[in-house]
């Protein structure tokens, strides 16, 4: 049976002349494993910019229980980046960012509101034309309540130090990365308060500060996770801001 569906596309795997196995996260599927034939004639449904990591995409596939593989018959873009296909700032945010995604997310069930967290992040960060290089920081912090990790929100003067592995606040310290200090921590509880919308401008050491704490923090919660490859570009990147 056919669907009709809105996806971000994560990843691919080339395994033969014109055929991917892509990885896109879908509004009413969640994540999945679809295999595609790419043309460039005016004829082919399906075109290999149309099919690229980040592009936002509807798509029309063959969705069967209990199959690993789908099959994509039909594809269209939905939204066209502007800066960010230039910008190399946000280029090395996009890209870290497509990665977190890739390695965290594992279910094929339906969130649409994940499916819009993801979307509405990447065009905000396109257009967005200052206070963006924070955008990953208030991305991880936001994927974390649907990835079933939200850290409680119970700091005060007697509860000063984070634990990562309760994922809240305790009046005793537990040394990194099962714990955080004082400073880390009352940064980390600052991110309560952050929004695309409203963002807090960091500077260079707040900001390397508590990416190495969400990173932690994640490790902690998802045993197995694996290294982010992009996390040493970005940083370079975000020490010569």
């Amino acid at each position: 049976m056919l669907h009709t569906t809105q996806g971000i596309v994560l990843h691919n795997v080339k395994y033969a002349d014109k055929k991917l196995i892509s990885k896109i996260y879908t509004k009413d599927f969640g994540l999945l494993s679809v295999h595609v034939n790419v043309g460039n004639s005016q004829k082919s449904k399906v075109k290999a910019g149309h099919i690229q990591p980040l592009t936002q995409i509807e798509l029309v596939l063959s969705v069967k229980e209990n199959k690993e593989i789908q099959h994509l018959n039909e594809v269209k873009c939905l939204f066209v980046y502007t800066d960010l296909q230039s910008n190399f700032n946000k280029i090395c945010i996009a890209q870290f960012l497509n990665e977190v995604l890739y390695n965290c997310l594992k279910e094929q069930i339906a969130n649409p509101h994940l499916f819009d967290l993801i979307c509405h992040t990447y065009q905000w960060l396109d257009s967005a034309e200052q206070d963006y290089n924070d955008t990953h920081i208030y991305f991880m912090f936001e994927l974390t309540k649907h990835l079933g990790f939200y850290p409680t929100n119970n700091k005060d003067q007697q509860h000063i130090y984070f634990d990562t592995i309760e994922g809240k606040f305790f009046s005793t310290i537990k040394s990194f990365p099962l714990g955080f200090d004082a400073y880390q921590s009352t940064l980390f509880s600052e991110l309560f308060n952050y929004a695309l919308s409203s963002p807090k401008k960091l500077n260079r050491t707040e900001r390397k500060t508590l990416l190495e704490c969400l990173l932690h923090y994640y490790k902690t919660q998802m045993p197995g996770l694996q290294e982010f490859k992009s996390y040493h570009v970005l940083q370079e990147m975000l020490n010569e801001i």
